[in-house]
């Protein structure tokens, strides 16, 4: 539990001094909301994104520091573009189809428990959004994903993990980011309704999950909300909360979407070694969900199905619940 803790508290000394800035986000993936109980069986993100910044070239502060530095990149301009700093912190756990099994079972995934602190920086405009981030995390008894998850269980009513005694770890995770979203139109119809069509993709050099993934989306509803990505589970993270409460008012949609990833490197496959697990080296999602939102604050559910990221798997499926406040 210790990185855990020290992750926290690195949250909350990098996000408090702006607690009256902009967003708060809390995100729990579950596959209960789905009336299963296997594989990827939780994860809990908590994220904060600062006041958007558009005088960065004069401004101080770290928001605008670390834009400054970064100008050289591609998408982001001190001088013209909005920014913002971001701060998550994401914990996961990948179980066995049989928890209730005390001994490993080879044939079938282990126990992984992965925390990891998230630091980015997001820049857009009307149109295109660009976000670079770094992270570092922990794989391991010390991300204490066994004691969240028997809290989880315990709140669920679900079945009592027996095997975490045997998960892999411990080792420690980094990495780098990079993610572009651009909104290729938003339409507005005579009854107000409107549609939007978007995508995304990035590339996550870690030595965890490091990957490469694209997609598009489709959303439709009253006064959609400003940020560029509607998913809040997979390839969007900390970046589908920025520009969330450009849009005033309230508010509702609906969303679609399609994305592909390329898995260039998989812990579980690399340091499983007693496992008889083999990584896909790509993986297909669909996501559909609803959202709702006023001034101050903002809901979605989303359902995720997709081809398992181990061959000769069952198709993951979880759902997702977000929840974000304006501070």
């Amino acid at each position: 539990m210790r990185f855990l803790y020290l992750a926290a508290l690195m949250f909350g000394v990098l996000a408090g001094p702006y607690a009256q800035a902009d967003t708060l986000g809390f995100s729990w993936d579950n596959d209960v909301f789905l009336g299963q109980d296997k594989n990827y069986t939780n994860g809990v993100r908590f994220s904060w994104v600062d006041e958007g910044h558009t005088q960065c070239e004069s401004e101080s502060g770290l928001t605008c520091g670390t834009a400054r530095l970064l100008d050289p990149l591609p998408g982001i301009s001190a001088a013209s573009e909005r920014h913002a700093f971001t701060v998550s912190l994401e914990q996961i756990m990948i179980t066995p189809n049989d928890i209730k099994r005390e001994t490993p079972d080879y044939n079938d995934l282990p126990y992984v428990g992965y925390t990891n602190l998230e630091l980015g920086l997001f820049s857009w405009d009307a149109d295109s959004l660009y976000g670079y981030g770094v992270r570092i995390g922990i794989v391991g008894p010390d991300s204490g994903a066994e004691e969240s998850q028997k809290i989880v269980h315990r709140i669920t009513g679900s079945n009592e993990p027996e095997g975490w005694d045997n998960q892999l770890g411990q080792d420690l995770i980094g990495g780098a980011y990079f993610i572009n979203a651009h909104r290729l139109f938003r339409h507005t119809s005579d009854g107000g309704y409107q549609t939007e069509l978007g995508y995304a993709w990035g590339v996550d050099a870690n030595n965890f999950d490091g990957n490469a993934q694209a997609g598009g989306f489709v959303r439709f509803g009253c006064n959609l909300p400003g940020n560029f990505i509607p998913d809040y589970a997979g390839i969007g993270t900390a970046g589908s909360l920025v520009g969330l409460f450009d849009n005033p008012g309230f508010g509702w949609e609906v969303f679609v979407g399609l994305s592909g990833q390329y898995v260039g490197y998989s812990y579980i496959e690399r340091k499983g070694d007693d496992y008889d697990v083999q990584a896909r080296d790509y993986i297909g999602t669909a996501v559909a969900g609803f959202g709702l939102h006023t001034d101050g604050f903002s809901f979605t559910m989303t359902v995720q199905n997709s081809t398992s990221p181990i061959r000769d798997s069952d198709p993951l499926s979880f759902g997702n619940m977000s929840f974000m406040w304006a501070l």
